[in-house]
């Protein structure tokens, strides 16, 4: 999804909140379509058939501050949804 906005020089700014999967190995990356930036990721837990949702919400130190596990789940689909549901809800309630 594509919003513009008018900034206060008549000049457009862009804010670009499109997400997409892409498969690496056997993890998913749920990311920004137009920076590229992940925000999240499904994968196995270990060995098992058992997946794992975290989103990234920190602000990148690469710790573990920067990761909310939002479950474990039976199958990659449900973990998929976990990641798109809470992104959806934070692009719905979040002012910016």
């Amino acid at each position: 999804m594509l919003h513009l906005a008018l900034k206060s020089q008549n000049t457009l700014e862009y804010k670009m909140n499109e997400y997409d999967w892409k498969e690496r190995g056997s993890a998913s990356y749920y990311h920004n379509v137009n920076t590229g930036k992940i925000v999240g990721v499904v994968s196995k837990l270990m060995s098992n058939e058992i997946w794992i949702g975290v989103v990234y919400v920190g602000q990148y130190t690469f710790t573990l501050d920067d990761e909310k596990h939002l479950g474990q789940y039976i199958d990659m689909y449900f973990a998929k949804d976990a990641v798109e549901l809470f992104w959806a809800i934070q692009n719905r309630t979040l002012l910016e």
